[in-house]
């Protein structure tokens, strides 16, 4: 059972280095972490159940229909989040009516503090 435990320990622990890139992502996830343990059960049942078949393929089919559907009307979801972050920057200088608009490095993004680290307001009044 210990290596059982460590091997849970490693996936939650990989879990929480996880940086959700694209839209698909979380689906590709569940693949893996449903399809690969079917596969293995799927193999040591010799009369294979339907529900064991049905549950290999749902995950793999819900992805190729999410990215068919993002592919079709939304490609900007497929792209990376430094993409998208980039992409928006652009069309708000855009908006604003700069006529030579500045790229905005990624590296200058980490300056602006993140809400967990801005200092907590206690609810009173301040006077």
């Amino acid at each position: 059972m210990p290596q059982l435990e460590q091997i849970a320990a490693k996936a939650v622990e990989s879990g929480g280095k996880l940086k959700v890139r694209s839209a698909l992502n979380p689906i590709l996830w569940l693949c893996g972490i449903i399809t690969v343990p079917a596969i293995v059960a799927a193999s040591y049942i010799t009369p294979t159940p339907t529900w064991l078949i049905v549950l290999l393929f749902i995950p793999v089919v819900t992805a190729m229909v999410g990215f068919l559907f993002l592919l079709l009307f939304d490609r900007d979801k497929l792209q990376s989040e430094d993409y998208q972050i980039q992409k928006r920057s652009l069309e708000l200088i855009e908006q604003k009516g700069d006529a030579a608009p500045l790229m905005i490095d990624n590296s200058s993004l980490n300056v602006i503090p993140k809400p967990e680290s801005l200092p907590q307001h206690d609810g009173g009044d301040s006077k």
